[in-house]
């Protein structure tokens, strides 16, 4: 490892490389669009100066490799698109091969097609580089800069000599970014700019922040990597606009405090919303599943009818109904959803809860769960034997089909097939509904909505009630959610059926159409 005394400060290659940015450069949209890209204090004093001016005993770059970990909304995107130009005309380097990496192409090509929109509104950069599709080209050098898809196959033959790497706490490994960064050998002075948000511990982008760390407290040495980061510490009070201005840079310019106030104000009401500020907002590493719903919230939606008035208000109403099946000795469990229609103001739900009568008791011991007096009281119905009688929970849905107007009964296809095949031949609009985030996040995200707004009436239905207590959901890379039974405290299966439910009626509300009964459609 290279001593300290082998560095030393270019001021002239800082200046200049600060000093290009609104040289050549403009922001691209929002209310900065057109003016010069002048960079903000804490991003020339931290970042661009350090590792453009710092040199090693030969002239060339001290630093190869620079993370810079910051939340959301304070200018990643287009710092990354200037330092990627910097790169790719500053050394004037033959052959130059810069590459934009993500954890897929399309947000590889974020930062790609920021500069390129940079290249096409300025003068000098239009005449030197050629904005195509796949690449920016320099024709002066032989220089390119490319976007790269998240795998490394069919990527034989790269030098790269500049490199910048999109939102890291996403990439499901490095696999890519060791494959390029590998291909760096016969350069001089190879750059690396990666630049992300916090994520969830547990992950690649946990291990990458946790040898920052490390870096930063001196417990390993890399004389050739900058680190800069700016988060709150985990005992800093979250709701406050301290932490907030000690978290973001750019506090009072791309971000603005009454936006974080508004956010705070959600994640109060909600859980798992807390995570998402504290891990997009403050850059803190958060836990992967989070508890979802806040029982206060849910108390307040239980209208002005008790359960048995509900019901009877409801009958003859159109209706979607959501079905999540056991796999033989649990819960089952079916919610009726009511989109707001004629002679309804609100969403309603009602709940059909079934479990085999000779475990009821068993149940009620081994888990401290009510469910013996859940089935007395009228909120659980046994069935037949030690398995779910799945006859039973069907002719009690065709029961339901005769007092409510039912479009389409939704079911997890995994265990649910020859049910749905036998309700078919019944005559029963059926449709497969995935259980993935992509299927399941809307109508999550809408159930969310409803409860906040207090626009959901489920009566106080205790079993319901005792499901909403236990679920967590987990959250995918994109921000989708749904809920997980795995990582649940107890069993979920009303609120997987409601989730389920409310994906109907997203997909078919306004419309209140009939599903044709010869075909088992999936969403």
């Amino acid at each position: 490892m290279a001593s300290s005394t082998e560095f030393w400060f270019d001021e002239r290659a800082a200046d200049a490389a600060v000093d290009f940015f609104p040289r050549y450069l403009v922001f691209t949209e929002g209310e900065w669009a057109g003016r010069p890209f002048n960079l903000e204090p804490w991003q020339a004093r931290d970042i661009v100066r350090p590792l453009f001016g710092w040199k090693r005993a030969d002239g060339t770059r001290r630093y190869r490799r620079c993370y810079v970990w910051v939340p959301r909304k304070n200018g990643k995107t287009e710092l990354a698109a200037g330092v990627s130009l910097l790169a790719l005309l500053g050394d004037a380097e033959p052959g130059a091969q810069v590459f934009s990496i993500a954890k897929d192409r399309d947000q590889a090509r974020l930062v790609f097609n920021k500069a390129s929109a940079m290249v096409q509104r300025s003068p000098p950069l239009s005449r030197l580089l050629e904005c195509l599709k796949p690449s920016i080209y320099c024709a002066r050098t032989n220089g390119a800069f490319k976007p790269l898809s998240g795998t490394p196959e069919g990527k034989h033959g790269l030098s790269m000599s500049g490199l910048v790497g999109d939102e890291i706490h996403e990439w499901p490994n490095g696999d890519l970014y060791t494959f390029v960064h590998q291909s760096s050998a016969a350069r001089r002075q190879p750059l690396e700019f990666l630049i992300s948000t916090a994520g969830r511990r547990g992950t690649y982008g946990w291990e990458v922040w946790d040898y920052c760390q490390k870096l930063l407290a001196g417990t390993i040495e890399d004389d050739e990597t900058l680190v800069v980061i700016y988060a709150a510490d985990p005992e800093d009070d979250w709701r406050q606009p301290a932490t907030w201005a000690k978290a973001n840079p750019n506090l009072g310019v791309s971000v603005k405090e009454e936006y974080l106030a508004a956010e705070c104000r959600r994640a109060l009401e909600l859980p798992r919303l807390e995570n998402d500020f504290r891990r997009y907002h403050l850059n803190q590493w958060t836990e992967q599943d989070v508890r979802w719903l806040p029982l206060t919230k849910w108390d307040a939606c239980k209208g002005e009818l008790a359960y048995p008035e509900l019901e009877e208000r409801l009958e003859g109403l159109t209706c979607f109904a959501g079905n999540d099946l056991s796999q033989t000795t649990d819960l089952t469990a079916r919610a009726l959803v009511f989109p707001p229609q004629p002679g309804l103001e609100q969403w309603a739900v009602l709940m059909r809860f079934y479990v085999p009568e000779a475990r009821i008791d068993e149940r009620s011991r081994r888990d401290r769960v009510p469910y013996d007096r859940w089935a007395k009281e009228g909120w659980i119905t046994p069935t037949p034997g030690n398995v779910v009688d799945y006859d039973y929970v069907k002719n009690d849905l065709l029961a339901d089909a005769e007092r409510f107007h039912i479009v389409q009964a939704g079911f997890d296809p995994f265990n649910a097939m020859q049910l749905m095949l036998q309700l078919q031949g019944e005559g029963m609009p059926v449709q497969q509904v995935r259980q993935g985030f992509l299927t399941l996040s809307g109508p999550s995200k809408e159930l969310e909505r409803l409860m906040l707004e207090a626009d959901l009436v489920h009566g106080g239905h205790p079993v319901l009630r005792w499901c909403a207590g236990n679920v967590a959901v987990e959250t995918d890379a994109a921000g989708n959610i749904k809920p997980s039974k795995a990582k649940s405290t107890e069993r979920i299966d009303g609120i997987a059926a409601l989730v389920t439910a409310l994906a109907l009626a997203i997909a078919g509300e306004g419309q209140m159409l009939s599903t044709s009964s010869d075909a088992v459609m999936v969403i």
